[in-house]
Order: structure tokens, then C-alpha cells, then sequence
């Protein structure tokens, strides 16, 4: 049966067996000594003597605890346990003179030692044999949550928690529950996450901020130690003997603090309005229209051409009750279709982020960039003017700055056509400008996490290139604040934060998934492809930024568009129209428009 009776589910009769065996064990040491039969004068003594005890720790609560987990509560509910069964015990004997008091104090001292401790060798038993089996694991966060979390997983018996590791200095050398916890600024830990083999890092607490989350990522990365995060306290407790811990995301590392939104500002802009949401079964239009239903308009208007993502999104918004949400299937290209929409909606704000964005695709492509990506902005701005809509808000990209690329430009000419209309109309016409979007369709993260679930290679078109990146919320949040507080003409650029390699965050997502780069999984470098540049920018040349109300949104200068300028968009857009026309001659035409313009990697750098 060996430590099997020790078991989570373990009879309470098990114990207190043991401990009438420790008792007994306690009485023949106390009859080693002289005159001991004075006080124990008969065997229904002593059977009263183990009585009174057992009964005390029972009602005390000593048999609630499994005796593996046996912490220095449950000494303490023992040793009171058996003072409160010595004294019962002495008025059971009725006599009260020295001699007897003393052999009673030398039995509780016996008794107490022997109880207390088999119940800290079983402990110790159990630990050492978890030791051998069970993962070595450091515990992030020495506060309530992690001493929750520190009794939960010693609960379910498949970890070995060696350590804890905490910033709070102060708590450096101490220890909970026999575990030591330590500092990372003390350069021990590296020495001792070696010495110890520690496998794992588990985050017990979600009040880390984003920063730190990614240095502590950083450290034990260059260590070859997992990161985790550990579940929340509510899923522990429901259920207690499976736990599953939260692999860390790659967005978790690249996110920033919690953005400050003007929740009342954002109310009162979009609060019983009806609105327009263009590209709406998109990354960035779906979360938009998330995010937009916490303002409670009167009705947001779905607007895409992909029927199965839309039908999707209508399906997941079925329960919001407070706003209308309304899906149509349709193109931003088709003038009649947007006419009829327009005529009948009174739509009072519009977002449009209906576009093409894969570079690859629309280098191939011009004709289809320049027709949706700038003819239906056209559209969209055009009938927003014409039916008095009160704000148009652009979503752009960082890749309209100096583009080097078909869809690049197209985005920055569709900012100028908007741009040219700034004193042309009562309708507010905003621009928002930012990098890529983690998570979003198409972009690297899915990709690499496909060929990482497959075996590998990762691929990467040069080691060098860096891009900028923000989450979808994160955009998502910006674009709602820009539109709430945009003036006329306005172009809101997002701080995106610290470049990234792209290297580096497929090393990074390597290693979440647990593997090694190199060993596990390959990194390949294809070379850069047609339009492709190594690194974006936020800024053209001639624009500066002046600050917003929110420390994450500039606003770029507002530009002059002149009608030569909006002369030539129109003729590009007629052109595009012709069947025969060339793509040479398209792409000659965008690059006089937007003359920064300069292809790289392309069969279109002829041109420049």
C-alpha cells in the first residue's frame, strides 16, 4: 500500500490510526521513567488518555488536512489539540499535586514531538519524491496570489516549486512555506536557476506591467527556461486537481501599459449615432465594431465583402441589445450599391478601413489597388460629403510614408484625395496612420506560427528588417480616440514604440512554443520580396508632429493638397478604368502624384 493511504482522498481514519500509535508510542517512553504508574494506575487510563486526544484533534479540525500537505497551521491546530486533551486528561485524573503535573507535561511534550513529527517526515517524504519526478519550477510574484498559487500546485502533486522569484527587494532571503524567495537584481539567481535545473518560470500575478513582463521574458529566455503564465485564482479553485497553465503571447511582450481613453469623450461622440463601418469583418474594421458597442450607438452598419467573416461577426453581436447592428454584403467600388446605402441609412459617422493591404499581391496588381484601395475611398468620401455625414475617419498605414510599394502608395494617395476635401466641406476628415497589426490576417504572426506548428522553417526575408507593431485593441482603441477628438484635415499618427526584428519576434515565438531556434526550428532567409523595404517609418519627410491629449497620439501638421494634385488622382482613377491600360503606365502615374515614391525590390524601380 506504501504512501498510497497518504493520497488526496485518503479516509481521516488512516490518520488518527496513526496517531493512536504515536500516543501509545508517547505513553511506553513516559513509563520508561520511575513512578510513571502512579499516574496511568490502570490500561482504561491510558484508553481514556488516547480518547481525550484523538476527540481533541478531531473536533479541533487536525484530521481535515492531508498529511502530506501539512503546514505549520495544522502543527498548530495539533499542538493545541493535545494541550486542551492533557488538561481534560488531568481533571480526569482528579489529582493535582507536582509529581503528577510533571509526568503530565513530560507526556504532552512526547506526545506533541512524536505527532508533529511523522507528520512532518510524511511531508518530507512527499517532497522529496515530487522532487525527483515532478518538473523544477520558480514561482514570479510573492504576494497573496502567489501563495494561493505556491498551495494550489503543491495540491495537485506536479511541480516542484523551488523558489520564488519577487521585485520587491525587501522580501529577498525570506521564505513561505519553506520556499525561498529571491531577487533578480541579485545575480545569485542565475546560479541557482542552473544549479537547481529550473524548467519553468510561472507568472502568479496579472499585475505585471507589459515592460517587465517582456524583461523577465528576456532573462530567462537567455537561460532556456519557459515562461508561463499561471491561471487565474477562480479556475484554480474550480478546479483543483487539473491545472492547465496560459502560454505567454507573443502580443503580451510587445503590448504597452493600459491606454488612457477618454471613455466620456468617446460616449459622447459615438453614443446614439448611427455609423458606418467599412472592411468591418477585417482584423482592425471587426474590432472597431467590438469596441464601438460598449459607446452604445443607434445602429453600427457592417460593411464588407466577405459574407463568411461577416456572418461571423453578426453572429458573435446576435446578443447586443442596446445598438442595431446591421450586416451588408457589398463593395466600396460599387458607386450604385454605396448610393442606395447612403440614401437610406442617415449615416452620421463613417470608418473606413475596407482596403487591400497585402504589398506582395497588389505589386502584382496595381490596377486592383488603385480601384479599391483609392476610387473606393473616393467613393466613401465623396458620399459622405454629399449626405452630410458629420466625420470620415481614414484608416492608413505607415506604409503610405515614403512608399515603397504599389499598396503604399495607393494608401498615400487615398490620404491626399481625403486631404484635398479638408476646405471643400462641413464633414471632419480624419486621417489615422499606423504600423502593423499583431494577429492581424496575413500578417507575420499567424504565419510564423503556422510553419512553427508545422516543424518549421520560419521564414524571413532579411535579417535585418524591423517594423513597427501594436495589437489589434491597441489600434483599434487609437482609431476610436482620433475619431472622437480629429479636427478637419487632421492626420493622427500612433506611437508605435520601439521598432522590432522580425528576427527577433520569430526567435521570441520559438521559444514560447517551448523549442529552440536552430535545433528545434529553422530560421530561413528568403530574401526581400518585390516592394519590400527593411524598415517603415510614421513621417514623411516634410510632416511634423504636434502632441495630443493622449501621450500615444501625435498629430501630423495638416497638409496642402493642391488641384493640380487632386487633377491627377482623377486621372489616374479614369485610366485604371481602361481595360488595355498597362501597369508600367499606372504605376508611372502614382509615382508623379506621390513623387517619394521609390520602389524597391521591384520590376517598378525602372520607373523612378
Amino acid at each position: 500500500m506504501g504512501f498510497e493511504i497518504f493520497k488526496i482522498y485518503q479516509k481521516k481514519a488512516y490518520t488518527s490510526i496513526l496517531d493512536v500509535l504515536g500516543l501509545i508510542a508517547s505513553l511506553i517512553l513516559i513509563f520508561q521513567l520511575d513512578a510513571a504508574d502512579l499516574v496511568f494506575k490502570s490500561i482504561l487510563d491510558m484508553i481514556m488518555y488516547c480518547f481525550t486526544a484523538i476527540l481533541s484533534i478531531f473536533f479541533i479540525g487536525g484530521y481535515k488536512v492531508i498529511l502530506r500537505y501539512t503546514s505549520f497551521i495544522d502543527i498548530v491546530r495539533v499542538t493545541i489539540s493535545l494541550l486542551l486533551a492533557h488538561v481534560i486528561f488531568i481533571f480526569y485524573l482528579g489529582i493535582f499535586d507536582r509529581v503528577t503535573l510533571r509526568y503530565i507535561l513530560l507526556l504532552f511534550y512526547f506526545s506533541t514531538t512524536v505527532l508533529v513529527s511523522y507528520r512532518i517526515a510524511v511531508k518530507l517524504i512527499f517532497s522529496f519524491k515530487e522532487s525527483v519526478f515532478n518538473t523544477p519550477i520558480l514561482l514570479f510574484g510573492a504576494g497573496n496570489n502567489g501563495i494561493k498559487v505556491l498551495k494550489m500546485f503543491q495540491a495537485v502533486n506536479k511541480f516542484d516549486i523551488r523558489g520564488f522569484i519577487d521585485d520587491d527587494i525587501s522580501k529577498s532571503g525570506r521564505t513561505i512555506d519553506g520556499v525561498k524567495i529571491s531577487n533578480l537584481e541579485n545575480g545569485n539567481v542565475s546560479a541557482f536557476i542552473i544549479k537547481e535545473k529550473i524548467k519553468q518560470v510561472i507568472i502568479t500575478t496579472d499585475k505585471v506591467k507589459p515592460e517587465r513582463r517582456k524583461a523577465l521574458f528576456e532573462f530567462f529566455k537567455n537561460h532556456g527556461i519557459n515562461v508561463l503564465d499561471a491561471p487565474k485564482i477562480d479556475s484554480l479553485i474550480e478546479s483543483s486537481n487539473k491545472i492547465e497553465l496560459k502560454q505567454i503571447k507573443i502580443e503580451d511582450l510587445l503590448s504597452r501599459d493600459q491606454i488612457d481613453i477618454n471613455l466620456d469623450l468617446n460616449r459622447s461622440s459615438y453614443q446614439n449615432k448611427t455609423i458606418l463601418v467599412t472592411g468591418a469583418a477585417g482584423s482592425i474594421g471587426s474590432e472597431i465594431v467590438r469596441q464601438l458597442v460598449h459607446y452604445t450607438p443607434k445602429k453600427i452598419i457592417l460593411l464588407d465583402t466577405a459574407e463568411t467573416p461577416l456572418f461571423n461577426l453578426n453572429n458573435e453581436l446576435k446578443d447586443i441589445r442596446n445598438t442595431e447592428i446591421t450586416p451588408v454584403l457589398g463593395s466600396v467600388t460599387d458607386v450604385s450599391f454605396l448610393i442606395n446605402l447612403f440614401n437610406s441609412s442617415e449615416i452620421e459617422i463613417v470608418f473606413h478601413a475596407a482596403a487591400y493591404k497585402h504589398v506582395l499581391m497588389m505589386e502584382a496588381q496595381p490596377k486592383l489597388a488603385i480601384h479599391n484601395n483609392i476610387y473606393g475611398t473616393k467613393n466613401i468620401l465623396d458620399l459622405s460629403v454629399q449626405n452630410n455625414v458629420n466625420r470620415v475617419v481614414l484608416i492608413s498605414t505607415d506604409k503610405a510614408v515614403n512608399p515603397s510599394n504599389v499598396m503604399g502608395a495607393s494608401k498615400r494617395i487615398a490620404e491626399l484625395y481625403l486631404t484635398s476635401h479638408i476646405n471643400q466641406t462641413k464633414t471632419q476628415l480624419i486621417i489615422t496612420r499606423f504600423g502593423n497589426v499583431l494577429g492581424s490576417n496575413g500578417s507575420v504572426v499567424p504565419i510564423f506560427k503556422e510553419q512553427i506548428e508545422a516543424g518549421g522553417p520560419v521564414t524571413i526575408t532579411h535579417p535585418e528588417i524591423t517594423r513597427f507593431f501594436m495589437t489589434i485593441p491597441e489600434a483599434s482603441q487609437l482609431v476610436l480616440e482620433a475619431g472622437a477628438i480629429g479636427g478637419n484635415g487632421e492626420i493622427f499618427v500612433f506611437d508605435m514604440g520601439e521598432p522590432v526584428k522580425i528576427k527577433d519576434l520569430a526567435i521570441n515565438m520559438i521559444r514560447l512554443s517551448g523549442l529552440k531556434e536552430g535545433e528545434d526550428i529553422k530560421i530561413e532567409y528568403t530574401g526581400l520580396r518585390p516592394g519590400e523595404k527593411l524598415y517603415e517609418e510614421l513621417l514623411a519627410n516634410n510632416e511634423k508632429l504636434i502632441k495630443s491629449h493622449n501621450d500615444l497620439i501625435f498629430k501630423s501638421q495638416k497638409e496642402v493638397v493642391s488641384d493640380l494634385i487632386l487633377e491627377k488622382i482623377n486621372f489616374l482613377l479614369n485610366e485604371s478604368l481602361k481595360e488595355t491600360v498597362e501597369n508600367d503606365f499606372l504605376v508611372k502615374l502614382m509615382k508623379e502624384i506621390v513623387p517619394e515614391f521609390k520602389s524597391m525590390n521591384s520590376k517598378y524601380e525602372k520607373l523612378d
